[in-house]
């Protein structure tokens, strides 16, 4: 039988945007989330100076979602070598133990695991070079370090990051914030985060391979759009996997070619917008 979790989330400053830490009830794994520019405020927790497994999170210059893996044995001193040798980045994911149980030998596993998954799921473009290193655990610690990895994945996922999660088994069915948008001849499907009202354009969406003069990201839109697709016999694009783009509207207007208001365009299978779904208009 498939159990609930009790996740906590607090709010270190006050601000829902600001520093978080999260945390399953009753694990060992605790996230803090923050952004770039809260990093000073981050050096202050005495958490934050553990070992860690951190991912950092941003978009190139096409505005593609990029990300980062990292370990360390001190994890805040580590990421903020990163503040100055990798700029990309606006937010950062740090795993540590709750109770410091973990050590180095440990966030070197995690971090291959991590690599390895994120690879696979190509959510994120992983900016590692390498793989991360081979690293051999105790038959024991195996299993307690593939445990706390899940609890990674649950907690990365629960904040509105699907780094680790794989496109087949995202949904599509009726009534799963499934939405849909029509204009200028495309035949576009999109999941809606409720979580960062961010939209993931699905695999398999035709894209019109033009834009309207007056779309000043026409260039950058189809140079993104040009990378994951294939062209179709009759000047469209045809999505080869999924994309996530952080808002509504930025999603509907790279769908369509042009400047679009996507809380008014993405409609669902009952024909109601996101604005009549979500903000009650």
């Amino acid at each position: 039988m498939t159990r609930g979790k009790v996740i906590t989330t607090h709010l270190r400053t006050g601000d829902p945007n600001g520093i978080r830490t999260v945390f399953i009830s009753n694990k060992i794994c605790e996230m803090i989330v923050f952004p770039k520019s809260e990093f000073d405020k981050v050096t202050q927790l005495e958490d934050s100076s553990r070992p860690a497994l951190y991912i950092l999170l941003g978009e190139d210059e096409n505005g593609a979602a990029q990300a980062y893996i990292g370990e360390a044995t001190n994890g805040v001193q580590r990421i903020n070598n990163h503040k100055t040798n990798k700029l990309f980045w606006n937010k950062c994911l740090m795993f540590v133990a709750k109770d410091n149980s973990i050590n180095k030998a440990d966030v070197l596993y995690l971090e291959r695991k991590s690599i390895e998954l994120a690879t696979d799921c190509s959510q994120y473009g992983v900016l590692n070079e390498k793989p991360g290193n081979e690293i051999s655990l105790s038959n024991y610690q195996q299993d307690i370090m593939d445990e706390f990895f899940d609890d990674v994945q649950l907690l990365a996922s629960f904040i509105g990051c699907p780094i680790f999660e794989k496109q087949e088994k995202i949904s599509t069915k009726k009534g799963d914030n499934l939405f849909h948008i029509t204009i200028r001849g495309c035949n576009a499907h999109g999941i809606f985060n409720e979580t960062d009202h961010s939209m993931r354009i699905l695999k398999g969406s035709l894209l019109p391979q033009s834009t309207v003069p007056s779309y000043k990201d026409g260039n950058k839109r189809n140079a993104i759009i040009a990378a994951m697709s294939k062209p179709t016999q009759d000047g469209f694009w045809e999505l080869q996997r999924d994309y996530v783009l952080n808002s509504p509207s930025t999603a509907a207007s790279y769908c369509s070619g042009r400047s679009c208001n996507g809380w008014k365009n993405w409609i669902n299978d009952a024909k109601q917008s996101l604005d009549e779904m979500y903000r009650g208009e």
